[in-house]
């Protein structure tokens, strides 16, 4: 039985009715073929997850009758920020996608010595954002989260090296001495990986200095869209919620 999840904006309560965005009601009315009396679950990271079927539904004009609430609003035991050397394409898409059905916090593209990918424009850069942001929300309907993560603007390697807090800082590189296994870890990660030809030696050496632990994830050079599965996978394994 298909069950159909639906991230909503706005204040979700038991016995009202919410009118969907037109691109909510777009996938539900002309891609799932749903009609009035189908089951819908609404979601968002403040108000939880609700029960609901479709009241009504004209072209792009769908209501939604909120039956109960099914979930409350969570707090994760884990919280993981990711920097991720920009790629081309579908590589960086399937990077978002799955590093939000495990469970990230942020994801915070970067510009790297050897990423080929630059994004200057202004109007594409916002088209590219907002691409991104569909595919995490889309992701969060699969998988089950309520939270989306927030995707930020690209920024170069410095700043995000740069930015100053309490967590637990981790850059990937095969060379890395240390191991997820042997980490100390609090709950708050931050985890930097970089794009196809790696980090240069500059990057390292000034991301050591800004207090991150170089790890590796063993001897095979992952991709840099898988390699964000292996680190998340084994981060929410040992001290989130896998």
């Amino acid at each position: 039985m298909r069950t159909t999840r639906v991230y909503y904006e706005g204040k979700l309560a038991t016995n009202s009715i919410v009118f969907l965005p037109n691109k909510s009601a777009h996938h539900l009315i002309n891609v799932l073929r749903m009609k009035p009396g189908d089951t819908v679950y609404l979601f968002n990271e403040s108000f939880g997850e609700f029960i609901g079927h479709i009241e009504s539904a004209a072209r792009l004009d769908v209501a939604i009758a909120i039956k109960a609430q099914c979930r409350t609003p969570e707090v994760p035991p884990l919280t993981i920020r990711l920097g991720l050397g920009l790629s081309k394409g579908v590589r960086m898409d399937y990077a978002i996608q799955k590093s939000t059905e495990l469970g990230v916090g942020s994801i915070t593209p970067i510009y790297t010595q050897y990423g080929e990918v630059r994004l200057k424009q202004t109007e594409r850069l916002e088209k590219r954002l907002q691409h991104w942001q569909q595919i995490a929300i889309k992701a969060c309907e699969q998988s089950g989260r309520l939270s989306i993560p927030e995707i930020h603007p690209p920024i170069p390697i410095e700043n995000w090296l740069k930015a100053s807090n309490e967590s637990c800082r981790l850059i990937l590189d095969v060379r890395g001495a240390q191991t997820l296994d042997r980490l100390e870890a609090n709950d708050l990660i931050e985890v930097t990986i970089g794009p196809e030809g790696g980090f240069s030696s500059k990057e390292l050496k000034m991301a050591s200095d800004q207090g991150f632990t170089a790890i590796s994830l063993g001897s095979r050079i992952l991709r840099t869209e898988t390699a964000p599965i292996a680190a998340l996978a084994i981060l929410q394994h040992r001290y989130g919620d896998m």
